[in-house]
């Protein structure tokens, strides 16, 4: 999620981080916390593509739950600028490690990282034709990558 924000605005994500500390003062001063979207409620052509794939997911009746606000704090910007999912990832090897992404994935490039860095024990499965959230409920994409999972598993535990 860092590197999504990072790359997508980087002055606008900056701005959120710097804002952060003053957030957290106001709501120790007994200010609500400050919300903020995170899927708009419309899209169109002008939107990034992995905007309008979440936005297909989560802002529609495919995901929708009425008690999900689509909401995160703002203040903490200044964590998640700090988190890095793959700072570790080398310490993994030799235990096997898989990565399941599509082929069209938005993060693709993300599992491709971290499967390198992870050593000769990291296996990359890509779906083909697959999207980053056609894994999270499209039958075509979770099938093959259930199968590969059932796989690895049985092979490595």
């Amino acid at each position: 999620m860092p590197d999504f924000f990072r790359s997508a605005d980087p002055e606008g994500f900056q701005a959120m981080v710097e804002r952060s500390g003053a957030l957290r003062a106001e709501e120790a001063a007994g200010k609500p916390a400050t919300l903020v979207s995170a899927v708009p409620e419309t899209v169109d052509a002008s939107t990034p593509a992995p905007v309008r794939e979440f936005h297909d997911y989560y802002r529609t009746p495919r995901a929708h739950h009425p008690r999900a606000t689509n909401e995160w704090v703002l203040r903490s910007a200044d964590q998640l600028d700090q988190y890095d999912s793959y700072a570790g990832v080398g310490k993994l090897a030799p235990r096997p490690l898989l990565m399941i992404a599509g082929s069209e994935a938005f993060t693709l490039g993300h599992s491709r990282d971290a499967v390198e860095r992870a050593g000769e024990s990291a296996e990359l499965f890509t779906v083909e034709g697959a999207t980053h959230v056609d894994l999270y409920d499209r039958d075509e994409a979770v099938g093959p990558a259930v199968e590969r999972l059932a796989e690895f598993f049985g092979a490595h535990l």
